[in-house]
């Protein structure tokens, strides 16, 4: 075994040890999952019916009926710890794939799996996808690919775009296999008509779902989480583009996220290449439209509750970035993912810490509410929360008793 393999083996464990330590609380969307999909009174098969019907801001039924079930059959304080665990192993799983793509395509090199992998586990997006089961969603898409690039190494094209064309069921991100095969295309790994037998399938199951998901939540309409504001792709693109290769909004935007996403560009090989890579962002662009628009002040940059959705943000570049990082490794350009991975550790780092900070401010939340009268009432307007089960309601309560402190995460009394 090569320095390089153990290396690998080694930054695989460390990853694995840090991520257990952001098992603090349960928090957002879990704890909402938790209460509705853990409800005694309703029966596996209504949670179900319910799932597939209700018009919820997104449509993704399986992995969320997956979620669902398990929270219905198991106790919360397993069942969080338990979808998290499966999350990082569904990362872990997509990481391997894509390792063995590589091997089939350009042979094996220890040192650009490490690299390869060092950038992918140690990035915002791999951070936040491991440590929230709400995330899934992404860490779904992003395995089905893997899974698909190894069909298309073995020449299962059909097959691929089956895979691919699945993925949108999990999530709509799933439409980045389309720009990622012209990039495929561009560097010489893809020919022009395997990519189109790929596609073909990926396109009528991806139609096909958007046709189903329109019934429950009509794109576009109040009810859907893409608004598609043209007067919002210019902001969208700037943010994106300069967070891209650090992965987070937090602090303000500056020159370094430019020059690094230039650097990207610049390190793609030739001119179709980067051209490719231009269409794959701007796809990017059109997928997460609105959502790459608000940095969190610098003078509020300390306090993680006060624009708190930043926190998740990471989440969304997951499937875009990692799938750049491979294509860099499979066009042998290891290097240029050494050194992204700088800014790609930066990001996480900071979100990292964030992240342990916002758990340790629920967990606190929580144990406050164990010894109070119940209901315990909180004015906290950033997240409304109605936990039966802990006795906690939080929302726009302007006469509760308690509030939640934006600045330092504590409940503190009015």
């Amino acid at each position: 075994m090569t320095a390089w393999r153990r290396a690998t083996y080694a930054i695989v464990l460390l990853w694995l040890a840090a991520m257990s330590r952001l098992f603090i609380a349960d928090v957002w969307d879990e704890t909402s999952a938790l209460v509705i999909f853990g409800d005694a009174h309703q029966s596996a098969g209504q949670l179900v019916a319910m799932i597939v019907k209700t018009p919820l801001p997104f449509w993704r039924p399986i992995p969320t009926i997956i979620a669902a079930l398990t929270i219905h059959a198991l106790p919360p304080d397993v069942a969080w710890p338990l979808l998290r665990i499966v999350n990082m192993l569904m990362i872990l799983g997509a990481v391997v794939l894509l390792l063995r793509a590589l091997d089939a395509w350009a042979g094996r090199d220890d040192r650009r799996d490490f690299f390869l992998v060092f950038a992918t586990l140690f990035s915002a997006g791999a951070v936040i996808t491991g440590g929230w089961f709400a995330n899934i969603f992404d860490v779904s898409v992003l395995l089905l690919v893997a899974w698909g690039l190894v069909l298309i190494t073995r020449g299962w094209f059909m097959e691929a775009g089956f895979v691919f064309g699945v993925a949108f069921f999990f999530k709509e991100s799933a439409a980045m296999t389309l720009p990622l095969l012209l990039l495929m295309v561009a560097i010489g790994r893809l020919k022009i008509r395997d990519a189109v037998r790929v596609a073909i399938p990926t396109l009528a199951i991806g139609l096909l779902y958007f046709g189903l998901r329109s019934l429950v939540v009509p794109i576009g309409s109040a009810a859907d989480t893409h608004q598609f504001r043209l007067d919002m792709i210019v902001p969208t693109m700037t943010g994106l583009v300069e967070s891209y290769w650090r992965e987070t909004l937090w602090a303000p935007p500056g020159i370094i996220g430019y020059v690094v996403f230039a650097f990207s560009l610049v390190a793609m090989r030739g001119w179709r290449a980067r051209a490719a890579f231009v269409a794959y962002v701007g796809c990017a662009i059109v997928i997460y439209l609105s959502m790459f628009t608000v940095y969190q002040g610098h003078e509020l940059a300390r306090y993680v509750m006060a624009v708190p959705h930043l926190t998740f943000l990471p989440r969304l570049y997951l499937v875009p970035v990692t799938l750049t990082l491979y294509v860099f490794a499979l066009d042998r350009r290891w290097w240029a993912v050494a050194v992204l991975a700088i800014p790609l550790l930066a990001g996480a780092a900071g979100v990292y810490g964030r992240y342990q900070r916002f758990q340790r401010n629920y967990r606190d939340l929580y144990r406050y509410a164990r010894h109070e009268p119940k209901p315990v009432r909180i004015d906290y307007a950033m997240k409304p929360l109605h936990d039966p089960r802990r006795g906690i309601d939080i929302g726009d309560f302007p006469d509760a008793p308690l509030r939640l402190d934006p600045r330092t995460g504590r409940v503190v009394k009015r």
